[in-house]
């Protein structure tokens, strides 16, 4: 079974999403800056500190989901092929929860639609 690799693609491309936003604000605050006071100069200044502080905070946060995201894939292949080896050393055993859960999900659903008819 392989194991799965991070796509750093997927997380340069948000990043590259985010400083590409993050770059468009500032040429917008800029701007609105080049055409202003002292005042207003210090109030962009201060847009500008929030902007990177948020482009920073999004970085963090699709470092941690990608992150997680591989922990659940090998969690994923340990929980399958911890699965493949009960089947493998227990066929029977296997072959009776398999059957006992199909009778019970179709006692379930013959409950279910005989209510709904009913009704």
């Amino acid at each position: 079974m392989e194991k799965p690799t991070e796509t750093n693609t997927d997380k340069k491309g948000f990043s590259s999403g985010v400083d590409s936003a993050s770059g468009s604000i500032h040429r917008v605050i800029d701007s609105a800056a080049q055409a202003s006071s002292p005042a207003i100069k210090h109030i962009t200044d201060s847009a500008h500190e929030t902007v990177d502080k948020m482009a920073n905070g999004m970085n963090h946060a699709a470092e941690a989901v990608s992150k997680k995201g591989v922990q659940l894939q090998h969690l994923q292949q340990q929980m399958t092929e911890g699965t493949r080896n009960q089947v493998r050393n227990h066929p029977l055993v296997s072959l009776g929860v398999a059957l006992a859960g199909g009778m019970l999900f179709s006692w379930w659903l013959s409950r279910r639609t005989g209510s709904q008819n009913g009704a």
